[in-house]
């Protein structure tokens, strides 16, 4: 816990070095790396023999483990338990028209919920964390992300609809949340799903 106390106290420092008013840079894009043999990694194997988590408003169809990210958050109000955080799914989707494709790893209850999203495009990829919840605070503010680390690994450079997509995600983040909070967000391990288009009706 020592470890966890001083390292979070560095990236506090390092935060309000930067200046605790200077703008959100989650939109920070980084190469991402190419590794066609990653669906052979031992993990997957392992993946297979769990089963899928759920969020709230999705229909469960006997499909296998699409995450084993372990995602952490580390703040003055929140819990951390690591028998928790792996439970998360990954899903990707092309929104609509776009052609930027947007990896999101979480879980929600239908009230709250909380994980990573990544957006790829044209080899680089940002990341960055969300939590959200349905109570609504008078006076909060937008939350102020700030990438310490990312490094992304994909089994392909493009992708298309309908196409597997294998992962490897390295995420550490500093947050003021929207309630004033400085958050330590950690997030690391493999991830795979299937590429999917949603249309959003405008």
């Amino acid at each position: 816990m020592k470890k966890v106390s001083s390292a979070l106290i560095s990236m506090f420092i390092a935060f309000l070095a930067l200046g605790c008013n200077s703008t959100d840079n989650t939109k920070q894009w980084d190469d991402a790396h190419l590794d066609p043999g990653l669906p052979k990694k031992v993990i997957y194997g392992e993946m297979n023999t769990r089963e899928e988590i759920y969020s709230f408003f999705e229909k469960p169809d006997g499909s296998k483990r699409t995450s084993d990210v372990a995602y952490f958050r580390y703040g003055k109000h929140e819990k951390q338990d690591a028998a928790f955080a792996k439970l998360n799914n990954c899903r990707a989707y092309y929104y609509s028209k776009s052609d930027t494709l947007s990896i999101r790893i979480g879980i929600s209850d239908g009230f709250t919920g909380q994980g990573l999203n990544i957006r790829y495009k044209n080899k680089k990829f940002n990341a960055a964390a969300y939590q959200f919840t349905d109570v609504i605070i008078e006076g909060e503010t937008k939350p102020l992300q700030k990438v310490i680390h990312q490094k992304l690994i994909l089994n392909k450079l493009n992708y298309k609809v309908g196409d597997s997509l294998f992962g490897r995600i390295e995420l550490k983040s500093i947050e003021i949340n929207d309630q004033g909070d400085t958050v330590l967000n950690v997030a690391n391990g493999n991830f795979r799903t299937k590429v999917k288009r949603m249309i959003i009706e405008e």
